[in-house]
């Protein structure tokens, strides 16, 4: 009794299993891809060798599956935002690569295999097409976001759909559907498909992830995975190949399925366990090694298809090295990236093969050419990649700053676990492996065993999400009497360089930011900090709506800021909208530029009522983020401290981002350089810029403009008339709020030569028309710069006023005195501290 091929679903499903255990794991001994151990596997277990298996319709549609599916994840996993910013490298390397190719199979088919002319072109679009099989090796290494990278992906979306058009139209031609009628349908039918994929998939998608979204993933998965095959089969409906719908599904879904999401791992894990491994060696079934013994036909066009393959994307590589100036090590990663031959070019003989274009003879010089040209691809690119990393390592670097990029995230509730995890996620570098520090603090009482019991739960919960994605944890539970103390010793032992907090869950102010714990960790810790309003799942946000405060891009960590968050718009693929002064917004665009970002603007007039003038400007699907200011910072005021909360109440369904830019420490702070004044400390600020005499004591009047013609005197020059319409203009449109007691105004003149500094007291307290109404401020400080002095000058001295004005005892003082001498007897103590 013939027991082969094997029939037992059970056993041919365990057989396949077992191969796609073991072929990896021999062909990482013998130094070979781990793709082409499955081809092999697949020849030997196949009909033509063992005969073990038979490739009969489960294999077959298993076989389509893995197809469509390795179609999908190059589409998903392709970087949108460097094809965009890299385009004009794309389509010239597209071009030529589908070209080039092109031709030389073209003539080769014809006059040296004698085929006729419509197999010849479409033997030769096997040549153009290829698939992106070692993107895994780059990706892997650190070189994603390179260049010449980016060219090869977008070029491989030209060459590959160029490829399939000349599939449609050969296909076509055989079948005698060629006729007058073919290019309008074949035209018209590809573009409502297209604009019905691009325009009503993904916000189908976004809708399901905010409706639907839940901690297991599942939902998401089998969505993600129906709307392939289910775009997939359109494409079959109007004339296109599967795998061309597969693939656009792909690039469509890739702004909503981030690089770094658990729904991203899982997409990747099904596919490369289980998906892909059934099409390889369903492939490899095809394949007869015997003929390659026995027809020396097949011998011919075997060496004719693999000569041509590797000459023409080699020569199509070092033709687009030389137009764009790209160095030979990039030449070479682009021609490994570039010659795996799989997806599309068995896609292509496949359907040459069912419709009776190509013989066997073809079929077996594919499978071969895949083999070889899959081996070379990877060889050369794993060697070229390696040499560019060698290179960089031995050039000195500006983003090197040898500082370790540690994440903690201070988790409170269960409910938090999922959107803290997954937005740090996407802060954290996908090839960094430094862990996640979830961190729980249980304060010290009588409940500290349930507490603690607590925090373990969480932190075990936070760990299977990390491992949802391949990162690994290392959890803090911790005990102490005061949380933000836990969490800053949290930061200082573990040398944390960024926080991850969530947001109050009323939403309001406790004290006078996001809540007391906040504001202490502001305080006292230089990280970056971020607090995290979590409503929908953050890849379903469209743009990034960035509000900027005036001077804050001058201060020291807001490149790092900048940096963290383009990273974070890339993951979900967000435009961005910057919020700003317009001077601001100008510095901001032209820092943008030189990283080759484009940003859209909004100038804002005033930062009054700033949820009001942002009502129709910010959509359902916008992430708001506030940079706010630290106090003492130059770009502080008490309106930014407010805002994040005044953003929550306005914008509730609103994900929310409030983040606090990393500092430097005090006694490194960058005092005026080449001006007269040491302004390091507040006390010499006190004794040099703002004498006894520029103080106006204990006024009886709430009119603002009284004390800056008051002010106006004390200058005494002959221009007194121009100074005080000039403080009068920043008067009225522009007082900046310090505190609850003190507003500055501020400005730069040519009619002084030196800063001169002036404090105000009202008894009754001033009042301002352009702040809020019922608001008196008891103290105003005026300050005048002259132009003569840097604009950095100015800031920094503005830096040193904030500082003052947080000197509590001080402001205690200008506020009890009643006169110069009551002020002199009173601060002396405090200037002897100082």
């Amino acid at each position: 009794m013939n027991i082969f091929p094997v029939h037992d679903p059970v056993l041919i499903f365990s057989i396949v299993m077992l191969s796609v255990l073991i072929a990896p794991l021999v062909s990482k001994r013998l130094k070979l891809p781990g793709i082409v151990g499955l081809i092999i596997f697949g020849v030997i277990l196949g009909p033509h060798v063992v005969n073990l298996l038979e490739r009969d319709k489960t294999i077959e549609l298993l076989g389509t599956i893995g197809l469509l599916y390795i179609m999908f994840q190059a589409g998903l996993e392709i970087n949108l935002e460097e094809i965009k910013r890299n385009k004009h490298h794309s389509i010239i390397f597209g071009i030529l690569t589908f070209l080039i190719p092109l031709v030389l199979g073209t003539a080769s088919a014809y006059y040296i295999l004698d085929m006729n002319l419509p197999a010849s072109i479409l033997l030769a679009s096997m040549f153009s097409s290829h698939t992106l099989l070692t993107f895994p090796i780059v990706s892997r290494l650190g070189l994603s976001k390179k260049k010449a990278v980016a060219a090869t992906v977008g070029g491989t979306i030209i060459t590959d759909t160029l490829a399939f058009v000349v599939l449609a139209v050969i296909i076509a031609m055989n079948s005698g559907g060629l006729t007058l009628l073919f290019w309008p349908k074949l035209i018209g039918y590809s573009i409502v498909y297209t604009a019905s994929v691009v325009i009503f998939l993904p916000r189908l998608t976004a809708w399901f992830f905010r409706n639907y979204f839940n901690d297991s993933g599942v939902e998401d998965y089998v969505f993600v995975l129906t709307a392939v095959f289910i775009a997939a089969f359109f494409s079959h409906l109007i004339g296109l190949e599967p795998i061309i719908g597969a693939f656009l599904a792909g690039l469509t879904l890739n702004p909503l399925i981030p690089e770094k999401s658990v729904l991203m791992n899982r997409i990747q894990f099904v596919g490369n366990a289980l998906f892909i491994p059934f099409f390889l060696i369903s492939v490899g079934m095809l394949i007869d090694p015997v003929v390659l013994f026995t027809n020396t036909t097949a011998v011919k066009v075997t060496v004719v298809m693999i000569v041509i393959a590797l000459l023409s994307k080699d020569l199509a590589a070092r033709l687009f090295a030389e137009i764009s100036s790209f160095s030979k090590n990039n030449r070479g990663l682009i021609f490994g990236m570039s010659v795996s031959q799989a997806a599309a070019t068995l896609a292509a003989v496949l359907v040459g093969y069912r419709v009776g274009i190509f013989s066997a003879d073809v079929l077996t010089g594919t499978i071969m050419m895949i083999i070889v040209t899959c081996f070379v691809g990877s060889v050369v690119t794993q060697r070229y990649a390696k040499k560019i990393i060698l290179q960089e390592t031995q050039s000195p670097s500006e983003s090197e700053t040898g500082r370790v990029d540690r994440i903690l995230i201070p988790i409170a509730r269960e409910s938090n676990v999922t959107g803290l995890m997954d937005f740090a996620f996407l802060l954290h570098s996908k090839t960094g492996q430094e862990p996640l520090y979830p961190l729980h603090v249980t304060v010290d009482s009588s409940d500290v065993q349930q507490g603690i019991i607590e925090g373990e739960t969480i932190l075990t919960k936070a760990g299977i999400r990390a491992s949802a994605v391949q990162k690994t944890t290392l959890p803090l539970n911790k005990i102490d009497t005061n949380i933000s103390s836990a969490i800053l010793k949290a930061v200082d032992e573990q040398r944390i360089s960024k926080l991850v907090m969530g947001w109050n869950e009323s939403g309001k102010l406790t004290g006078s930011v996001l809540n007391t714990i906040a504001e202490q960790i502001a305080k006292n810790c230089s990280r970056m900090i971020y607090i995290y309003k979590h409503i929908k799942p953050v890849n379903t946000m469209n743009r990034i709506v960035l509000i900027v405060p005036p001077y804050i891009y001058k201060q020291y960590g807001f490149n790092e800021t900048i940096s963290s968050l383009i990273g974070l718009s890339g993951a979900i693929s967000a435009d961005w909208l910057i919020i700003a002064e317009e001077e601001s917004n100008e510095d901001i665009a032209v820092y943008f530029n030189k990283l080759q970002k484009k940003v859209n603007t909004y100038n804002i007039l005033s930062w009054k009522n700033l949820s009001g003038h942002l009502k129709n400007v910010i959509g359902a699907d916008d992430f708001i983020i506030q940079l706010v200011p630290r106090r003492s910072s130059i770009s502080w005021r008490l309106d930014f401290e407010k805002m994040p909360t005044e953003l929550c109440r306005s914008f509730p369904n609103n994900n929310l981002l409030a983040l606090y830019p990393s500092t430097v420490s005090d006694d490194s702070y960058e005092t005026i350089a080449g001006d007269d004044y040491d302004v390091s400390k507040p006390s010499n600020l006190m004794r040099e810029l703002l004498p006894v005499s520029n103080i106006l004591f204990n006024l009886d009047y709430d009119d603002p403009s009284r004390a800056i013609a008051q002010i106006a005197d004390i200058i005494g020059t002959e221009k007194r008339t121009r100074i005080f319409d000039t403080i009068n203009s920043v008067l009225n449109d522009y007082p900046l709020e310090l505190t609850d007691d003190v507003v500055l105004v501020h400005s730069r003149t040519d009619l002084l030569e030196d800063y001169r500094l002036f404090a105000a007291v009202s008894r009754q307290g001033f009042v301002y028309k352009s702040l809020s109404e019922g608001g008196q401020y008891r103290i105003m400080i005026v300050l005048l710069s002259p132009l003569s002095k840097s604009t950095q000058s100015h800031l920094n001295v503005l830096s040193q006023i904030s500082r003052f004005v947080m000197v509590q005892p001080i402001i205690d003082v200008l506020l009890k005195a009643k006169d110069k001498n009551e002020f002199v007897e009173l601060t002396s103590g405090i200037k002897d501290h100082n």
